[in-house]
């Protein structure tokens, strides 16, 4: 599926929750992390000023409900190449008060581990970002995230921002 009609069913998908949205679910808690966790996603980016597509896989357990650990592969995709890191990461949530408070599921996130490049080159991969976890659910959440993907080679250094909506379960 292509990026712009995977962006198109998620923003679709949110279209429909908020409109048909009831009273009862908004008063809901919000922040209810716990246990294990899984997100993804697709969207788009740039590296180094050129456009591509962005993936992005999380899993990771929670030794906290202001704080998530895990793993994540993001990755930046166009035509037949593509950049790749796969790091060690920690979201956290800072806003994250007792349920019921605004502003709890507002995230930063920043991950350490390995960049991979398509000519087989491996450094070091660096990744920083924020997101905001929309609750649909019980522990289900739509995600748009903005990420920071840093690569560094023997004797390159590339960046890129990278956007994307995803859905996850917490």
């Amino acid at each position: 599926m292509s990026a712009k009609r995977w962006i198109a069913v998620a923003g679709a998908l949110v279209l429909y929750l908020a409109l048909f949205a009831t009273p009862a679910f908004a008063q809901r808690p919000t922040n209810t992390h716990g246990g294990v966790w899984f997100s993804g996603g697709g969207g788009g980016g740039w590296l180094e000023g050129t456009r591509g597509g962005a993936v992005y896989l999380r899993v990771g357990g929670t030794p906290h409900r202001k704080a998530l650990f895990g793993g994540e592969v993001l990755a930046w995709i166009r035509d037949e190449s593509s950049q790749v890191n796969v790091t060690a990461t920690a979201l956290w949530y800072p806003a994250y008060v007792q349920t019921g408070r605004p502003g709890s599921d507002w995230f930063l996130k920043g991950g350490l581990g390995v960049a991979a490049s398509e000519g087989d080159d491996t450094g070091l991969g660096l990744t920083f970002g924020t997101g905001y976890d929309f609750r649909l659910g019980n522990n289900f959440y739509v995600t748009p995230n903005v990420d920071f993907m840093v690569q560094i080679f023997d004797e390159t250094t590339l960046t890129g921002v990278l956007i994307s909506l995803g859905l996850g379960f917490h």
